[in-house]
């Protein structure tokens, strides 16, 4: 009798013991099948949650598989989610309001990082250019169609000087700095790191015009509209690893900063002079929409675009997610 309880007993352990296993064997199945996400990310330290996020599993601990696609630009970005390539993507302001005024089918879901000096003008040492008035006639280079455009169009009318005053001439981010050291053009208006590696790798010495508190960039994360319910919960997903990760680079700024460099292959001298321009937050606020909808006004103003009439924002903008997260954070209504 004795030895038949002992039997019984031991194959209802050994059956528990196997049930718990393949619970967490199926656990471990459900984690593997999370919401695959593609997410466009520019390659600037501006994107510094993302990789934070990455390096610390936060995509991963929700419920999402990401693959991160480095991308050089937020315009870039932008149409890789325009073209499909992407589920989401990262990308400034500026892109967004040009892209406004040719389609609608993409929402806005947060800003996630904002800085007045990520943009720069950028001369070369021995350069006559101290101020605006000086670039009259000059030849300006700077990628068309993005925040560098803005900022100059905002420092040359500080004296009255207007874009048809100068040649602009439009690269690819990562080429203006060979295009300033040739001297095909007199002044370059690059973001970061870009402006980092052309102030610290140009044979020639180059100096920094100043425009910090000119124009606030921000960089916000854009996806084609949400519809269904799985876009809606990878959002979710997306947003709360942002979350997290901000929150893990406030109290730990020197290992984000290390995950950062790793990734970027940056110097770390660069981080450390850059990082304090940058106010890492999750928001949707009026500032945003103001800041969009000057901008659009400039562009029709000079003729930079075909349209009459500024877009409408707000319906580019989706607060639906953001608001679930942290209600506080969405100022738009």
């Amino acid at each position: 009798m004795a030895n038949g309880t002992y039997s019984t007993c031991r194959a209802y352990l050994i059956s528990l013991i196997l049930s718990l296993f393949l619970s967490g064997c199926q656990q471990s199945a459900d984690n593997s099948q999370g919401i695959p996400i593609k997410l466009s990310v520019s390659t600037t330290p501006l994107s510094s949650p993302f990789y934070v996020a990455e390096s610390l599993g936060y995509f991963e601990s929700g419920c999402v598989r990401v693959s991160i696609i480095d991308t050089i630009g937020g315009k870039n970005s932008f149409e890789k989610v325009s073209s499909g390539e992407a589920d989401f993507g990262t990308s400034s302001d500026s892109v967004i309001v040009f892209k406004s005024f040719l389609r609608n089918d993409f929402s806005n879901i947060a800003t996630f990082v904002q800085s007045d000096n990520d943009v720069k003008l950028i001369v070369l040492a021995d350069s006559p250019i101290l101020m605006s008035k000086d670039l009259l006639g000059k030849r300006i280079g700077l990628t068309k169609g993005a925040a560098g455009e803005y900022l100059l169009s905002t420092y040359l009318a500080l004296e009255g000087v207007g874009v048809n005053d100068v040649e602009i001439i439009s690269y690819a981010p990562n080429a203006l700095s060979a295009a300033l050291l040739n001297k095909e053009v007199d002044l370059i208006v690059p973001w970061e790191p870009y402006a980092y590696e052309a102030l610290n790798s140009l044979e020639a010495k180059t100096k920094v015009i100043d425009t910090k508190n000119l124009y606030t960039l921000t960089f916000n994360l854009v996806s084609r509209p949400l519809q269904t319910e799985e876009q809606v919960k990878g959002a979710t997903c997306i947003l709360e690893a942002l979350n997290k990760s901000i929150n893990f680079m406030a109290s730990n700024p020197e290992q984000a900063k290390s995950i950062v460099v790793k990734r970027l292959n940056l110097d770390k001298r660069f981080l450390d002079w850059v990082w304090p321009d940058y106010i890492f937050k999750l928001s949707l606020n009026n500032s945003l929409l103001m800041n969009m909808k000057s901008q659009a006004a400039w562009a029709l103003s000079i003729g930079l675009v075909k349209k009459s009439t500024v877009p409408d924002f707000k319906g580019v903008i989706d607060p639906s997610v953001l608001t679930r997260i942290n209600p506080m954070a969405v100022t738009i209504h």
